[in-house]
């Protein structure tokens, strides 16, 4: 006969669980629905189970922590569970508790140390945070704006993105909106501190930046990253942000409105658009990048077939942008998704997504991948 395994369970620290993951996972019943229904698995093959994740946490288990590093957090669990468990919450939490154990893996210390010295995750330095705008003479947010735009970490520093930031400047300039940017004195939103579990630093991080933003008289924040964005409106409010804070998407879908944007004709091409999850998902914007497309001459926009609150995840988020993985990507499968439907073009709004399928459509021979941005105005002269 065989002897039955033992688990020990530990009441202080389901108790420190309970604390981390707010109770988020206490309504979940097993049924295994976001496990099934996880890109991870669905998609990838690869051994990821929330639904186990929950169950350790539940009974207040330490064990198996290696496993929440896995999840991007793209919430495609989320909009599919019966009880609405908030699963990328207590997933966080429970890195929360890994971070106090030091089981983090070396990619997320790297990026938090990136962070604390330079004030992004990417190992720019302080110093070049503004060389996007050169050239472009913008007005320091410091002297007092009705709009600040926050730039994010990725489109400062990744030359590829640089312009995504430079033609939303443009854009605004042209318009005579009364905007500025913090320039070398803008830091992470804290995202990705987020993702690593770090919360002493990241309350921090909040705190500063709320601080900086409230001593530009700025009563809308524009951001260019879905990640920002998604900061900025659920997060910083706690910590007392009252400015309003749109995407840049929507903000242009209101220049759009009043007459103030001048969309630029294009070569006659068709178009699908990828709903970041940060910008779709989390908080439900669909429609505005969708109108800015359809608004463009010679642009015919198609859906993929996993689109808006089932698009497929690029892989990004969660800290995903640096872990390193081999093998397949979710970014791979879903170009597939695109080569399929033989879409020459595929447009989205987030510097992680376009990183990722830039990456991938070089391996893969597949569609030329454009932010939203670059569409509404013609592309600079010697750029």
């Amino acid at each position: 006969m065989m002897a039955e395994a033992v688990v020990q369970l530990d009441d202080e620290l389901w108790e420190k669980v309970y604390e981390l993951t707010a109770g988020a996972m206490n309504p979940c019943f097993q049924c295994g629905t976001c496990s099934a229904t996880c890109p991870l698995l669905s998609q990838l093959g690869r051994p990821f189970s929330a639904r186990k994740i929950l169950r350790r946490a539940q009974l207040g288990r330490g064990d198996g922590m290696a496993d929440v590093w896995m999840c991007s957090a793209c919430r495609s669990c989320e909009i599919r569970c019966p009880r609405e468990v908030r699963i990328v919450e207590a997933i966080m939490g429970l890195r929360s508790l890994a971070f106090k154990g030091g089981e983090v893996p070396p990619e997320m210390h790297r990026l938090l140390w990136s962070t604390l010295e330079e004030g992004n995750p990417w190992s720019g330095s302080r110093s070049e945070r503004e060389k996007w705008s050169e050239g472009l003479k913008l007005k320091d947010a410091a002297d007092g704006v009705d709009v600040l735009l926050y730039v994010g970490c990725a489109a400062s520093y990744d030359p590829r993105l640089q312009s995504v930031a430079r033609n939303t400047a443009r854009i605004l300039g042209k318009a005579g909106v009364d905007f500025g940017v913090l320039g070398i004195r803008e830091k992470c939103c804290g995202d990705s501190v987020r993702v690593t579990g770090e919360r002493g630093y990241l309350e921090r991080l909040i705190e500063d930046n709320v601080k900086g933003f409230g001593e530009t008289g700025a009563s809308t924040i524009v951001a260019v990253s879905p990640h920002c964005f998604d900061m900025f409106r659920n997060l910083y409010p706690r910590y007392g942000l009252e400015a309003e804070v749109l995407h840049y998407t929507e903000y242009l879908e209101r220049m759009l409105d009043a007459g103030e944007l001048k969309v630029p004709k294009v070569k006659k091409s068709r178009v699908a658009y990828h709903d970041p999850c940060y910008l779709g998902r989390y908080n439900g914007v669909f429609e505005p990048p969708r109108k800015l497309l359809e608004s463009v001459p010679g642009l015919e926009l198609e859906e993929l077939r996993e689109s808006k609150l089932n698009a497929l995840c690029c892989g990004g988020g969660g800290g995903g942008m640096w872990r390193e993985e081999g093998g397949e990507r979710l970014s791979d499968r879903r170009l597939e998704q695109v080569k399929e439907a033989d879409l020459p073009l595929l447009a989205t709004s987030c510097p992680y997504c376009i990183q990722n399928f830039e990456d991938s459509s070089r391996r893969l021979q597949g569609p030329r991948i454009v932010d939203v941005m670059e569409l509404m105005v013609r592309p600079e002269r010697g750029r």
